[in-house]
Order: structure tokens, then sequence, then C-alpha cells
């Protein structure tokens, strides 16, 4: 069992396309989906969250507005098994659960595994650390296929996960601890945070560079998210210094990240994929 967590806070047209895509993935009986109501403001979110009728689906309502950052922490804590952390605003894709999880249990260094996506800075995807949209002519579902058809499954180590869809293993749970709630407030970059804690215990983070999901982005603190990202990104700059270069370093570079990205642009020019994909079968 894996459990998905997903603090939900603003954005109801983006809350219901994502638990819909989680409810209507094959293969996920097993698992649950943690969905947290973060004291949202509209009204539409509670109304649509407590009619939700499901097995899979574990509801918890925050008594005030904890921020995503505690929100998480409470869903990881209410869990036992390996959790994802899923942001409200995304779409996910066939099987995503399962390749994650058989990215995780690749290698027992893991720590945590990122997925791809269009919008999430050094796993975007065609275009590296930019915010793409959807390639012509492709549903998210179709785009996901191309992903996982050209994938060669090497999951390149990152410097750091990225929150739209991090899997997390409960064995580095126990041994790193929660999302540092106390500095990181209500959300951005306490992924980064995490992820170097994860490292200097002894594990890396790594991309599943078959595994795509679509992702709008800052739905639920749009109007603060620059001002949220300049101040979060002094405190990571001041306690990693050495990482924080790392990271700009790695950005630099032509990595392994980047070339998953250049691989899926050369796809994306060949106009036989649909054709060979369905052959494929």
């Amino acid at each position: 069992m894996i459990d998905v967590i997903v603090p939900i806070y603003k954005g109801i047209e983006e809350t219901k396309e994502c638990i819909q895509s989680l409810l209507t993935c094959p293969n996920t009986e097993q698992h649950r989906f943690i969905l947290i109501n973060d004291y949202s403001p509209e009204k539409e979110i509670g109304e649509y969250l407590s009619g939700l009728a499901d097995e899979r689906i574990i509801l918890l309502h925050n008594e005030r507005n904890l921020g995503f950052v505690k929100t998480a922490n409470r869903g990881m804590k209410y869990s036992e098994n390996d959790v994802i952390l899923l942001n409200s605003d995304t779409v996910v894709t066939d099987h995503w659960i399962d390749k994650l999880h058989v990215a995780a249990c690749s290698n027992s260094r893991i720590g945590t595994v990122t997925t791809l996506t269009n919008n999430g800075t050094i796993a975007s995807v065609p275009l590296f650390n930019k915010d793409n949209e959807l390639p012509q002519g492709y549903t998210i579902q179709q785009f996901s296929d191309l992903v996982e058809y050209i994938s060669n499954k090497q999951y390149p180590v990152m410097p750091t996960g990225v929150g739209h869809g991090l899997y997390i293993k409960r064995t580095v749970i126990n041994v790193v601890g929660y999302l540092d709630e106390q500095t990181f407030g209500i959300g951005y970059c306490e992924e980064v945070d995490y992820s170097y804690r994860v490292i200097k215990c002894g594990y890396i983070n790594i991309l599943a560079d078959d595994t795509f999901i679509y992702h709008y982005g800052s739905t639920s603190f749009k109007e603060d998210k620059i001002q949220l990202a300049t101040n979060n990104k002094k405190k990571i700059r001041k306690k990693y210094f050495w990482r924080y270069l790392q990271l700009k370093y790695f950005m630099l570079l032509n990595n392994d990240v980047k070339r998953v990205g250049l691989r899926i642009q050369r796809e994306l020019k060949r106009v036989d994929f649909h054709e060979n994909y369905e052959k494929s079968r």
C-alpha cells in the first residue's frame, strides 16, 4: 500500500480534475488517497470533498489553515507506508504510482523519487527548468505515453526532489523525519530542504524519467508565490550554501536530467510516434 497525500486549499476546478484523475487511474485499488482540506476559504471545495464516496479516500479536515508544509506532515504522520506528496493542481496519468514504486525500489540508496512534469523546475519537460505548455496535438495521457515510450528508465540522480509529485520511502521518513514546518511556513522550497537532509543521511534523490504528470502550478497561493520563493530561497542559501551552489552548477551542465528533455524534444519532431506507439501496445 502506498499513500498519496494531497493537501488542498484553493482551486476547485483543478482539485476536481486532480482527484478524478486519481480515482480513474488503473491498478490503484490497493492504495489510499489521503485528501486534507487545509481550511479552504472556498466553500465549494469542502462540499465537493465531503461528497466523495470511494473506499480508497481518507478525508481529513484542518480546523484552521496550517499551510502546505504542516498539512503534508499531518498526512505523513497519519500514514505508516511509503507516501507520495501530490499537489492538488496536478493531473496524474496511467500507472504513475506503479512506475514511481518500481523506480524507488530499483536501489536501496534511493530516498525520494520525482515525476516528470510540464511545470516543475528541474523536472520540467520538454524544456528544462521552464513552465511548459502541453505539446500541441497531445492530451495529457498521450504525452505521458510518449514519455514512457522513449524512456530508458535511467532514473538519473537529482540534487533535489521537486514537490509537485514526490515519492518518499517510509524507511527514509523514519530516518530523516518530516518537512521543516517551522522554517518554511505555508510552503515553497520545503522539498529542497528535505532533499538535502535526505542526502546528508546517505540517500539519493532520483527522477522517474518514465513517469509524467501534468501540473498547472501555484494554484493555492498564486499571489504570494514570488515573495514566498524569494524569502525561502534566501533561507536555503543561508542553510545550505555549498549545496545551493552545486544546484546552480547542476542547472548549467548538460546533465542526465536535461538529456531526458532533449530526447523528448527530438521525439516530438517525429511524425510517426502515434503509429509506432499503437503498434507496440
